[in-house]
């Protein structure tokens, strides 16, 4: 949401030039037209008859174009700026005086603030816009629409500061005239080519497409097309008669065309490369009663569609087709698929001619021709039907705004689009969004489930009765007011502009001030819900969606009335600029008076903790507080009085010789000096009420500053006692223990923090010691094979191998030594006793004599030599030492790989 950085500039305040662009207090009036058939009842005038959208100001980049009465005024709004910081830069230029700056209403300004462009316009102006190359102006009043021929900006800002009269065309001078129906919407085509197509809708619900050429005023006589739909609504086949009836021919009443009475239209989109292809010729019209209607495809007999369109209607079209081959589906949807395939067919076989462009850098532009079948009127479709806990509720529509649909990424043939690249990073859905206002000011936010493609109605009527068509709809999410019931006026209408920095927002303005409502949580919560296929427990998650936050609402300006002054008329629909010079700017006006606001650009919601907050106060500039609203000073100080004009307008002639004579008391004195104080009392009540409101907001300010100067005391205090400072609020004049000055505080930190540095250094420096540097190949493999090795070594916790698979394994063979050797020790053990006792056998046996020769002879005969013993058992004992230190090595080689690896690893 865009947060108000500040309100009307210095430029475009009272009494700048830049005010006087839009003061036409002075300008001179419209004429007002005698009607035939629509003529004044009741004594009420035309102005105060009119409903419909007020579009009185519009713009060209920075240029703006402001309706002054019977004429149009143009400045550049950078240069108006320019200018101003420029006087204030030298204050020896001194503005001329707001009477001189208005000497000459039909030459203009003489301090260049505008130009005044003069028209031939019977009527008052309504809307006014520009197209979208900048070249023509359509200028529509109640009933009558003009096209002008718009010169370049270099030639308006020219010396002298003449006016310039502009070339204008009456557009249909038998269609849209004074016996006509009123004019409710005036739109230049998305795919117009060069911008030179426009469309009309009245308010009896005929469209007319104008495809204009400025070499041929045959072009603004008569529209290329033109279509009825109340009509249409009820017709069968493409070759009836679906144009509106000739001038002249009284309309009888139908019941067919009630409910059909237009209340604004607009395009599905903008002719951006990243929009569904159908979004951008379809028309959606909105009726006073509630319905809503779409027209597909609406489009000129030549057209320039942009880069993405052909391509992605192809691949639409095309899968449709086979989707309808494979499954069974009812006739009429057959017979749109087919129409479908046939119409892109005729697209992609045509060469589109080239035309260049009209600027030396602008590139070539690719013109088709419309398809001739199926036939150029599409098939009305609609109404569409409102999903919503409101639905029973009448809707007394005033404006309609749809958002198209994003194109999928799969879709886009042209990935060099610059448009496309940069918009698909927003979050963005591939249904469209349509907004609707009411004249109390509810906002309504819609959603379209289903997109709105290109429908035609039969060439011939079919032999068998199609099935029934089930109806569109859409679905209701939300329902926002902008304006209570004691501020709704009597000809409240209000307005919907498009936002320059997002696609999914949008300003609505109104006689009470202006609203700016952002549909981006509901777009990141459908987003994901609508690219699920899943259909199971689709109805419980748009539940928890649509108890969401919703939309975005916030009040950007506010328009207070005068309490002298008379109901404040609809103010204009407000324009949003996005340029270097100005910035995020809002502009509207209403009663002569601009009002404007300079915005903040959106910033995406932060993710928690995020560095790059936009909050961040190192990221953004210092916000003293919220922006105030400046004050205006009212009408009546510049006001001229009428007292030196009283004499003339007021005295007759026979009695003027009185105001030079000497006073008497007679009738005719009493009737002059009544008349003198009925001028002068009303002109005093004026200024003293202008007077007491700005002495209110002096005392007001002067509150306001009070409490401002009592905060600060306070935070200058608190401020004294935390750096120590209130060292003179103690008795004996020493200062407080708790905690110490701000200074010790900071010196006792930063001793901390270099401690804390110290032993950060010496740990990673241990660290390092012990970790080392990275691993190589060949230790990473030694690791491998010790890993391996230890896995052999170990003994196994289970034994469920063979037996020759064990006899193989290196612990089965360490497990046989170990059972050797202690065999062997065992034996050892028990012989050693044995032979020293047969040792002192034969010595005592020798003592006694020779008879045991025998037996000494067998005792030889097994007797194992000392020698041959103890090299057997040096040997054995040599190979449990061997196997032991083996074992040894291993184990302290295993104890030193797993130091290693755990310092590696911490």
């Amino acid at each position: 949401m865009p947060r108000i950085i500040s309100y009307t500039p210095k430029w475009l305040s009272r009494p700048s030039p830049g005010f006087e662009l839009f003061d036409t207090t002075n300008a001179i009036p419209a004429p007002q037209p005698t009607r035939q058939r629509h003529g004044q009842k009741n004594g009420t005038n035309g102005e105060d008859e009119y409903t419909g959208p007020m579009r009185s100001i519009a713009r060209r980049g920075t240029e703006v174009f402001v309706v002054a009465g019977r004429h149009i005024r143009w400045s550049d709004l950078s240069m108006v700026k320019d200018d101003f910081e420029e006087l204030e830069a030298t204050p020896s230029k001194k503005p001329k005086p707001v009477g001189e700056r208005h000497a000459s209403e039909e030459e203009g300004p003489e301090d260049l603030s505008y130009r005044i462009l003069k028209v031939a316009v019977g009527e008052r102006i309504r809307q006014l816009l520009v197209s979208p190359n900048g070249d023509l102006l359509a200028i529509a009043t109640e009933h009558t629409l003009h096209i002008a021929l718009l010169p370049d900006s270099s030639h308006l800002g020219q010396i002298p500061n003449k006016a310039i009269k502009l070339k204008t065309y009456m557009v249909g001078p038998t269609t849209h005239v004074l016996s006509q129906a009123q004019i409710k919407s005036v739109l230049w085509h998305p795919f117009g080519v060069s911008g030179s197509c426009l469309v009309t809708v009245t308010a009896d619900a005929v469209a007319r497409l104008w495809e204009f050429n400025t070499n041929n005023r045959w072009s603004f006589d008569n529209p290329s097309l033109a279509i009825d739909l109340r009509k249409l609504a009820y017709g069968s086949t493409e070759d009836q008669n679906y144009g509106p009836d000739g001038l002249g021919r009284n309309r009888r009443f139908s019941l067919d065309a009630v409910g059909l009475e237009v209340a604004s239209a607009c395009f599905g989109g903008i002719g951006m490369s990243d929009e569904t292809p159908w979004s951008g010729m379809t028309l959606w019209v909105a009726m006073k009663d509630g319905d809503i209607y779409a027209l597909c495809p609406l489009l000129p007999s030549k057209w320039q569609p942009s880069s993405t369109l052909i391509p992605a209607l192809s691949a639409s079209t095309v899968e449709m087709a086979a989707t309808q081959q494979v499954e069974a589906a009812p006739d009429f949807h057959q017979i749109q698929s087919r129409d479908q395939y046939h119409w892109t067919q005729s697209l992609d076989v045509q060469e589109p001619i080239l035309i260049k462009g009209e600027r030396e850098m602008s590139p070539d532009v690719e013109v088709y021709s419309r398809p001739e079948h199926p036939g150029p009127i599409p098939r009305l479709q609609g109404p569409f039907q409102m999903f919503s806990e409101e639905s029973d509720a009448i809707l007394e529509l005033a404006d309609i705004y749809v958002i198209a649909g994003k194109l999928e990424p799969e879709e886009l043939m042209s990935e060099s689009d610059s448009d496309s690249e940069d918009y698909l990073e927003d979050p963005s859905i591939a249904s469209a969004m349509v907004c609707l206002t009411t004249i109390s000011g509810r906002i309504y936010v819609c959603l379209a489930p289903e997109d709105v493609e290109g429908q035609w109605l039969p060439r011939k009527k079919p032999s068998q009765p199609l099935p029934t068509l089930s109806e569109p709809y859409l679905v209701m999410l939300e329902g926002l007011d902008t304006l209570s019931s004691p501020d709704l006026a009597d000809l409240e209408w209000p307005t919907i502009s498009q936002d320059a920095e997002s696609r999914y927002s949008f300003f609505t303005t109104h006689s009470k001030g202006v609203f700016y409502f952002s549909l981006e949580p509901w777009v990141e919560s459908l987003e994901k819900e609508l690219k699920n296929n899943e259909s199971l427990g689709a109805h419980f998650r748009m539940d928890i969606i649509k108890n969401g936050p919703g939309a975005l609402r916030e009040r950007i300006l506010s328009f207070d009335q005068d309490e002298d002054s008379r109901p404040t008329p609809p103010a204009t629909a407000c324009l949003v600029f996005e340029d270097s010079d100005l910035g995020y700017f809002l502009l509207t006006c209403t009663n002569n008076h601009p009002h404007a606001a300079t915005l903040d650009r959106p910033y995406p919601s932060p993710l928690p903790d995020s560095p790059n907050d936009p909050t961040d106060p190192d990221l953004q500039a210092l916000t003293l507080g919220p922006a105030r609203l400046p004050y205006q000073p009212s009408d009546a100080f510049y006001v001229p009085s009428s007292l030196p004009t009283f004499v003339k307008d007021h005295v007759p002639a026979r009695h003027q010789r009185m105001v030079r004579e000497e006073i008497r008391l007679s009738t005719a004195t009493l009737d002059l000096m009544t008349a003198a104080h009925r001028v002068l009392s009303g002109e005093t009540h004026r200024l003293g009420l202008a007077a007491a409101d700005l002495f209110r907001r002096c005392e007001r300010l002067q509150e306001e500053l009070r409490d401002q100067i009592k905060r600060a005391s306070e935070v200058a205090l608190r401020t004294g006692r935390i750096v120590g400072d209130d060292s003179a609020d103690y008795l004996d004049g020493s200062k407080r223990q708790r905690g110490g000055s701000v200074d010790e505080r900071l010196e006792k930190v930063r001793r901390r923090h270099e401690e804390l540095a110290a032993r950060h250094e010496a740990l990673r420096r241990k660290f390092n010691r012990c970790g080392g540097s990275a691993l190589s190949e060949k230790e990473k493999a030694w690791f491998r094979e010790a890993e391996r090795v230890e896995k052999l070594v170990a003994w196994p916790e289970e034994d469920h191998a063979d037996e020759d698979e064990q006899s193989a394994e290196l612990w089965h063979r360490s497990r046989e030594v170990e059972l050797a050797a202690q065999k062997l020790i065992k034996h050892t053990k028990e012989v050693a006793p044995t032979q020293h006792a047969g040792r002192s056998g034969r010595s005592d046996d020798g003592d006694d004599g020779s008879n045991n020769d025998g037996g000494g002879n067998a005792g030889e005969q097994y007797r194992i030599p000392c020698d041959l013993k103890k090299a057997k058992a040096a040997q054995v004992m040599k190979l449990l030492q061997r196997q032991s230190a083996l074992v040894e090595t291993a184990q302290a080689r295993l104890k030193r790989l797993n130091g290693a690896m755990v310092g590696v690893a911490s």
